[in-house]
Formats: structure tokens, sequence, C-alpha cells
């Protein structure tokens, strides 16, 4: 199958609310993207032994943990010491201490201000982050913050657009975090100030600024990649093994 829908694309955990495949998305060149290949998700704290084998089943072969020094040592992650998964850390916040929202973020009005200056600030930890993408071009590979919708959810935004997918999926994509997360965001705001609080949210409105931001000064994904120094048949390559 090539498309999918909400429900399918959503994998069912015990204990992992906010994880779904990327997968199934029709692009505006008439492909899909590949399932079992990019899987989005919520910090795997609580997850069960039945999880962590439901993902390996499901074809997970790598996981990257985006999440800052602190949430780290608050909520340590489970999978990292599994000798079936190729575990890589990359802190997406550049801050050892970030209570899930850097304070240099607090300033702005909404989470669309934020990621447009994540995008501009961290050009860098994106760029490793696209290089293990491309190194596991073939692998299926799940990458995850604390409630898989911020850092998460501009990843996997850059990721469908790079594979070309319809700006409408991709903002529904981005949205669909907050009903997933209302179990776990009681337990996120007990390490969140109160000032923090409020990024819990994922409205469409932020996503479609985000995008709007990367099109006018990039013009796509693609650009922004090959600007921040990804090889473009690197990234051509990836693009080809997300597509179907």
């Amino acid at each position: 199958m090539q498309y999918m829908t909400r429900e399918e694309r959503k994998i069912k955990l015990e204990r992992m609310h906010n994880t779904r495949d990327i997968g199934g998305y029709e692009t505006q060149d008439g492909y899909y993207t590949r399932s079992h290949k990019y899987i989005r998700a919520s910090a795997p704290i609580y997850c069960t032994k039945s999880d962590i084998q439901t993902l390996k089943d499901y074809g997970v072969k790598v996981v990257i943990d985006l999440r800052s020094d602190f949430e780290k040592e608050c909520q340590p992650n489970p999978l990292k010491e599994d000798k079936d998964i190729d575990f890589y850390e990359l802190n997406l916040y550049d801050s050892t201490s970030a209570a899930i929202v850097p304070d240099e973020v607090k300033t702005y009005r909404n989470l669309g201000g934020v990621y447009i200056y994540m995008l501009e600030a961290f050009k860098d930890k994106f760029k490793e982050l696209f290089d293990i993408f491309i190194k596991y071009s073939y692998e299926g590979v799940l990458f995850h913050c604390s409630a898989g919708k911020d850092r998460t959810g501009i990843t996997a935004a850059l990721l469908l657009d790079l594979a070309g997918c319809h700006e409408y999926d991709i903002v529904k994509d981005y949205s669909e975090s907050y009903e997933n997360n209302i179990d776990i965001n009681e337990n996120l705001a007990d390490i969140m100030d109160d000032d923090s609080r409020r990024f819990l949210n994922s409205a469409p409105s932020y996503m479609m600024e985000f995008l709007a931001y990367l099109r006018d000064h990039y013009g796509s994904a693609k650009e922004y990649l090959i600007a921040i120094g990804i090889k473009e048949a690197e990234i051509l390559e990836l693009i080809e093994n997300f597509k179907i």
C-alpha cells in the first residue's frame, strides 16, 4: 500500500502515544513517501519491553535523541544501550540546561517564531542530523525529542518537504501532535517553568509560518540543506530512498 491513513501511520504502542510513520503521504509529482523509513516520536522514557520489540519489528534500526542534556538527565532514554539499535544524541537546542524550551526562544510570540529561530541558529545541528539520515539512507530511523512535536516536528517537516509533499499534509502531520500528546503533556509540564508551558500547543498556523519563512528565504528544504553544507548528490539519494 502506498497511501496511508492517519490511523495506519500511527504505531500502536503501550506507552509511546505520539509515535507515527511519516510514510504514505502523496508527493506533488505523484509518488508517495516510503513507510517504515522515518518514524517520528515522543521520548521513549516510559516505553515497555513490548513497545521496544514492536519498534524493532517495524524496522527501526537507528534512534536519534534530539533532547537537551537536562531533559535526558531528568528522563533517561531506555533505547540508548540497546544492542540492536544504532543510537545517536544530537542536542537540537544546543543548550545543556534547556528545560524543554531554552530561555532564548521564550521571547517569541508563538512557536512559528521559535521554529524559524531554530532553523537559522542551529544550522550546524541540522547538518549533523541530516548527515545521520544520509548515512542510514536504507535503514528505518526513529527520531524524537520530548513531546515529539517541535524539534521532531521541524525535522519531519523538512523531510516531507524534501520529498515534495503537499504543504497541507506537512501542516496536518505537525498539528496531530497536540491530540496525541494529551496524556503526556501533564508530565512534560512538570519539568517546564510557567512561561514555557504555553509552548505545548501545536496550532497549524505555527507550521504554516515556518514553511512560509523556508519558502521565502531558501525556496525549499532541499535548498536549505544545500545552504548548510549538504551535497546535492547526497540529498538526491536521500530523496530517492524516501519515495516510492
